[in-house]
């Protein structure tokens, strides 16, 4: 699940397994090396695809790093458009939302530019960074604390990849810090996103903004994609996309209409439950204290590296007081 780009080749999937372990209980460090790079290489693909995409203008593209607000914030615009009625859908993706990387695949055989969605505006979400993300539409970028979003996107690949708990942490936290890049190119994507961050085609957030202003951020995502709503609405539209409430609908958010596809292309069998785009004890902020230490540190460190060194802010906290005080 390289996020690099174009410039690094990607080789073809290996799609059997190794027939002693595809099903094993437990795996071995090298097993568990071996089947992280061999699940997550046909997302790598999936990012490389070419895009054949054309935004229409009112069109609004939800643009985030992994596990970081892509189903929520999506949410709240579905919702917004929908003036905050009861979701109704049975899979988000791709029943009322489309995500970039997965149309047209058997996954999700959709034409993106012909796609018809149940109200105006049209709604897409994308993982791409930024040179990657068609222009031309309404652009939503939301960021997260990367410690959150990294201790987040651990139970939610050992679900969609069917690994059941036999990639440990500490194997799961290497690879994407050495084979996805994960810390430095979503800080590299940060540094471009925020060179626009007052263009008038963008609406930039952050994660814990909408954490600490719900009812504020959903005001300015309305005025953003073009949708007008009394307060009365608004009410409904921040009820509706609380972390309580998407919960008690999770399964309209745990990819069980395409995961299963997947674990069958690994070779194993799904998981008995999926943990989803909305986890049952997940949506909060600080979480990612809990990981080990020395991780933590090498955030720190790349965020120092990347962000302090082109823009000067020490921490995440500095750089949202800053685009607040620009609000």
């Amino acid at each position: 699940m390289n996020m690099d780009g174009e410039d690094t080749p990607v080789a073809a999937p290996m799609l059997q397994p190794p027939p002693e372990y595809a099903k094993a209980l437990t795996w071995t460090l090298e097993q568990q090396v071996q089947e992280m790079t061999r699940r997550s290489m046909w997302l790598q693909m999936a990012l490389k695809k070419p895009l054949s995409f054309s935004p229409r203008p009112t069109d609004v593209i939800v643009t985030t790093s992994p596990k970081s607000g892509t189903t929520w914030v999506s949410h709240i615009c579905h919702q917004i458009r929908t003036k905050g009625a009861e979701p109704d859908f049975e899979n988000q993706v791709p029943d009322v939302i489309a995500l970039l990387e997965m149309a047209g695949s058997p996954v999700i055989p959709i034409d993106l530019n012909t796609m018809v969605q149940p109200a105006e505006p049209r709604i897409f979400c994308t993982h791409h960074m930024y040179e990657r993300v068609p222009k031309g539409g309404k652009l939503i970028y939301c960021f997260r604390d990367q410690k959150d979003a990294l201790y987040s996107f651990y139970p939610y690949v050992d679900s969609m990849m069917a690994l059941k708990g036999r990639v440990s942490l500490p194997v799961f936290i290497e690879y994407c810090t050495n084979n996805m890049h994960w810390t430095a190119n979503n800080l590299r994507n940060l540094l471009a996103w925020w060179e626009h961050r007052h263009d008038e085609d963008v609406l930039f957030l952050f994660y814990d903004d909408l954490k600490e202003d719900h009812i504020g951020c959903v005001r300015r995502i309305a005025k953003f994609i073009g949708v007008d709503c009394d307060e009365e609405t608004i009410a409904r539209v921040v009820h509706t996309t609380t972390h309580a409430e998407m919960v008690k609908h999770h399964s309209k958010f745990d990819n069980h209409n395409f995961a299963p596809l997947g674990a069958k292309m690994h070779g194993d069998d799904p998981p008995s439950e999926f943990t989803g785009r909305v986890r049952k004890d997940g949506g909060r902020s600080g979480d990612g204290q809990k990981l080990p230490l020395e991780v933590q540190q090498s955030i720190d460190q790349e965020w120092h590296d990347i962000i302090t060194a082109k823009l000067g802010f020490r921490d995440l906290k500095e750089i949202r007081a800053t685009l607040k005080k620009a609000l």
